[in-house]
């Protein structure tokens, strides 16, 4: 994957919001509105991230300053620092708390990033990491630089991704993160004894 897929019309905005709102179980509008919980804040965040994306996209210039502040200051509240159209369809955040990514970075479809993480630059360039589909990042770990992650990679807490995961479907940790394991993300829906929320 090189390039990221965006929203770019009210139907796929309205696709993306339905799909992920399954993924943080279905949060009622009431507890969405105001924040109650912590699924109610992470899909509120959804929320105005994926609608400052579509009018940021559209040209909407008003609609797009408008939920750009809103999805700031809950960012700033929370140390949830996502830039605009980085994130494929299906991102799903596991806790409220600090995850870092830089603006160049590329996550694919149905990612899900636990606390603590960063997904950054490597030393004084701009190069930024690209992740495929169906990754996991465990809670404290950090990709750097010009790193490639295959589909379907489990990243385990606190590793340090500095080279390239070409193998799909494999767990990687420690640091430098090496293979662990052949049971990535892909293997868990096959009864593998893992889930998200482990790492």
């Amino acid at each position: 994957m090189t390039k990221q897929e965006i929203i770019t019309n009210k139907k796929e905005l309205k696709e993306w919001l339905d799909y992920e709102h399954s993924r943080y179980g279905n949060v009622s509008i009431i507890k969405g509105l105001f924040g109650l919980g912590e699924q109610a804040v992470l899909w509120k965040h959804q929320v105005l991230l994926r609608k400052a994306e579509y009018y940021t996209n559209t040209g909407n210039k008003i609609l797009a300053l408008y939920y750009r502040i809103r999805l700031t200051r809950l960012q700033n509240k929370h140390a949830i620092h996502i830039p605009l159209n980085t994130c494929g369809r299906g991102l799903k955040l596991m806790h409220v708390g600090p995850v870092l990514l830089n603006t160049n970075t590329i996550l694919g479809k149905d990612c899900v990033i636990h606390m603590n993480v960063g997904i950054v630059g490597g030393g004084n360039n701009c190069y930024a990491p690209v992740l495929g589909d169906n990754i996991v990042v465990g809670y404290g770990a950090v990709i750097l630089g010009n790193t490639h992650v295959a589909n379907g990679v489990a990243i385990g807490a606190n590793a340090v991704v500095n080279k390239d995961v070409l193998e799909e479907n494999i767990a990687v940790a420690g640091v430098p993160a090496k293979k662990i394991s052949n049971n990535g993300r892909g293997s868990w829906a096959n009864g593998a004894n893992w889930s998200e929320t482990n790492l």
